[in-house]
């Protein structure tokens, strides 16, 4: 797969490329002067709290995030980094992850577990399998409660019998569908079964050939307000 004219934009367009609430985090507006990797944010945490994002020692949102929060193309440089939520006004984290970050490459950060034992990790993004001629897609089950699901696109299953990455840990590399052409209907099912756990026609990231996407599955199906079962999509840069 080529790379570089993506990888190119993609770097120069860091400070711009967001998704969901990304008015709630600062950008730095000064071109960079040397290479940075890209990090996308994701808080599948099961709670209420309202949360702030920490890189190292500094805040870096704000306004509050809560539970969905998703966020792609926050530049760093390269180096050994702990980023962290902390609920607001608190001052020891809510959950953590420290890891080394190596310039022009793409991760994902994502919290997750409910709010007794929240956790974070720091997935280094694997697209050796994405095909510039298909939507790309991987799938993240953050949903304590929801048992084993099936993921589909435009009623076509394209992943099968998932679990919660508590327990099964995350698939990171991004696979091609074999449709070219889709709309933006996603549902998620009871694995092998015919009930719908959540859908959602208008996610955060409509799918184009060539493009890669990480869906999620968060919240919880005992709930039905902020923290109920939903299912949603971000762009990956590469």
């Amino acid at each position: 797969m080529t790379t570089k004219k993506t990888r190119v934009w993609a770097i120069a367009a860091l400070v711009t490329a967001v998704t969901g609430l990304s008015a709630c985090l600062k950008t730095d507006n000064v071109t960079p002067q040397r290479d940075r990797a890209a990090v996308a944010i994701v808080n599948g945490i099961l709670s209420s709290s309202d949360l702030d994002f920490y890189d190292n020692t500094t805040k870096v949102n704000q306004s509050p995030l809560t539970i969905g929060f998703a966020f792609i193309g926050y530049p760093i440089f390269a180096g050994v980094r702990t980023f962290s939520f902390k609920k607001v006004g608190a001052t020891v984290d809510f959950a953590a992850t420290t890891a080394r970050y190596d310039s022009l490459n793409y991760y994902t950060l994502v919290a997750y577990g409910d709010s007794t034992a929240p956790e974070m990790t720091t997935i280094k993004d694997d697209f050796s399998a994405a095909k510039e001629t298909a939507v790309n897609i991987r799938f993240f089950h953050l949903s304590p409660d929801a048992g084993p699901v099936d993921v589909y696109i435009d009623d076509v299953k394209v992943d099968s019998n998932r679990t919660y990455v508590g327990q099964s840990g995350f698939r990171t590399a991004f696979n091609p569908l074999t449709k070219s052409v889709y709309t933006n209907n996603i549902k998620i099912k009871a694995a092998g079964t015919s009930t719908v756990l959540t859908e959602n026609s208008s996610p955060n990231a409509s799918f184009s050939s060539g493009r890669v996407y990480t869906i999620t599955l968060i919240g919880s199906k005992d709930f039905t307000d902020k923290k109920k079962l939903t299912v949603n999509s971000l762009y990956s840069l590469y």
